[in-house]
C-alpha cells in the first residue's frame, strides 16, 4: 500500500511540471496585448476631442437658453436694446459680464471662455450677422405678401468658445467662422392690447 502512494505522488509531480506557458505562447500573448493597447491609446485623442465638443455644445445650449429667457421676459417693444449685445461666460456657462449698459470689463479676462453676441434685426430693415450670410432683412411675413408681422421678431444668437482669444475675437472674420454656433429664434409678442 505504501508503494502505491508513492507512485501516485510521483505522477502528480510530473503533471505539475507541465503546467506553465512556453516562451512562444508568452510572446504571442504579449504581442496581442500590445496591439490592443496601441489601438486604445490611438483612440484617446479622438475621444478627448469628442468629449470636449460635447461639453462645448452643452454649455452653448445653456448660454442660448439663458439669453433667450432674458429676452422673452423683456418688454417686446424694447428688443432693439439687445441688438449687438455681447455677453461673456466662464467654463461652466456662468455669466461674467456683458456690453449691455456699457460694462465690458469681463471681456478677455482670465475666466472668459465663451462669448455670445445677440442680433435683433429691425423690422423696418437691417442685416443679419456674417455667420448667417450677412443678408438684408426686411421683417417676417407668413402670408406670402410683403406685409411685416409686427408681433414677431427674429433673434439671432452667435456663441463661440473663444478660450484665450476673448479680447481680440472678431465675430466677422472668416477664420473664426468654424468656432461660432448660431441659433435663430422667433420671439412673439403675446400681449393683447384691447384698447385699440
Amino acid at each position: 500500500m505504501n508503494s502505491n502512494f508513492e507512485i501516485i505522488d510521483m505522477n502528480r509531480k510530473k503533471t505539475d511540471l507541465n503546467k506553465g506557458f512556453s516562451l512562444i505562447e508568452v510572446t504571442i500573448a504579449m504581442a496581442i496585448a500590445s496591439v490592443a493597447l496601441v489601438t486604445l491609446i490611438g483612440m484617446l485623442p479622438q475621444g478627448m476631442d469628442t468629449m470636449r465638443e460635447a461639453g462645448d455644445m452643452a454649455i452653448e445650449a445653456r448660454i442660448h437658453q439663458q439669453i433667450l429667457s432674458e429676452i422673452q421676459m423683456a418688454d417686446f417693444d424694447r428688443l432693439d436694446d439687445y441688438d449687438q449685445m455681447e455677453v461673456y461666460y466662464d467654463t461652466q456657462g456662468e455669466e461674467l459680464g456683458s456690453t449691455k449698459g456699457g460694462n465690458s470689463s469681463a471681456k478677455g479676462s482670465f475666466d472668459h471662455i465663451y462669448s455670445a453676441r445677440v442680433s435683433v434685426p429691425s423690422q423696418s430693415g437691417g442685416t443679419t450677422p456674417q455667420s448667417v450670410g450677412a443678408s438684408s432683412f426686411s421683417g417676417v411675413s407668413f402670408d406670402g405678401n410683403n406685409g411685416v408681422n409686427e408681433r414677431l421678431r427674429v433673434v439671432i444668437m452667435e456663441i463661440a468658445a473663444v478660450g484665450g482669444r476673448g479680447s481680440d475675437f472678431d465675430w466677422d472674420a472668416d477664420a473664426n467662422r468654424s468656432m461660432i454656433s448660431t441659433y435663430q429664434t422667433f420671439v412673439v409678442d403675446m400681449g393683447q392690447d384691447f384698447t385699440k
